[in-house]
């Protein structure tokens, strides 16, 4: 009797050699597939048509399709032509789809490779030129005697420009005296008391009386006796003055 031949394998089935060789691929070999199918990928989102919404400055907004191989830069630039504006005085905010994040990028980034929903065309804010300060007036001032408590002296530099109860606070820290007990005098002697709304210069005075309601509770007494003070220190001089000429 002769034997019957075997059948052949059913069509399109891989040999058990072929099959055998594709589950042992190299970790080389599934690289380079990996790879090329990125690549793949990534000329498929370049070479694409990309549409997206273009918000003017003025708030208008505009359909465009571009190339997906257009770089941002050149975006910008064909933009700016077909609206009529200069690129250099403007910048693209460009935002994704669904997130509306602001997506980053560089000026030869691929507009393919963004996933781009939003494209905003701003106007550029000038940087105002740092102006130079004007030059600073020096503030005039003069010598100011204080006259406190009866034969205290002390000289304060102030504006003679400004109201007295401007100075009132360098009078206080140069004699010691709180603000809320200090009473301005004219002199020690009249006690006539200064009005705080005017200033030295209205008043024509570069002295006055600082009298500290506090230590000096008697305002007559603390302006006789620095009356009595003064008028002993002129008759001092008047005497010291006769002796020198009658020698």
């Amino acid at each position: 009797k002769r034997m019957k031949a075997r059948a052949p394998p059913p069509p399109n089935q891989p040999s058990a050699a072929s099959r055998i060789h594709s589950e042992h691929k190299s970790p080389a070999e599934t690289a380079v597939i990996s790879d090329q199918n990125l690549v793949s990928m990534k000329e498929n989102m370049i070479n694409r048509l990309v549409d997206f919404t273009v918000v003017l400055p003025s708030g208008v907004e505009q359909k465009c399709t571009v190339q997906g191989s257009k770089a941002v830069m050149d975006v910008l630039v064909d933009l700016c032509s077909q609206y009529r504006l200069n690129p250099s005085q403007h910048s693209l905010e460009l935002k994704s789809s669904g997130t509306q994040q602001v997506l980053s990028y560089k000026p030869n980034t691929l507009i393919g490779a963004l996933d781009v929903q939003t494209v905003l065309l701003k106007e550029k804010i000038p940087e105002e030129k740092a102006k130079r300060p004007l030059p600073r007036v020096p503030e005039k001032s003069v010598r100011l005697v204080v006259n406190y408590l009866k034969t205290q002296k002390a000289v304060v530099r102030v504006s003679p420009e400004v109201p007295l109860h401007n100075i009132i606070p360098a009078i206080c820290e140069k004699c010691e005296v709180s603000q809320e007990h200090i009473v301005l005098l004219r002199d020690g002697i009249t006690g006539e008391e200064l009005e705080l709304t005017k200033s030295l210069e209205e008043l024509g005075i570069k002295e006055l009386y600082a009298w500290d309601r506090k230590k000096e509770p008697n305002r007559k007494a603390s302006v006789s006796s620095d009356a009595i003070e003064k008028e002993k220190t002129r008759l001092l001089g008047l005497f010291n003055a006769d002796r020198s000429s009658s020698k």
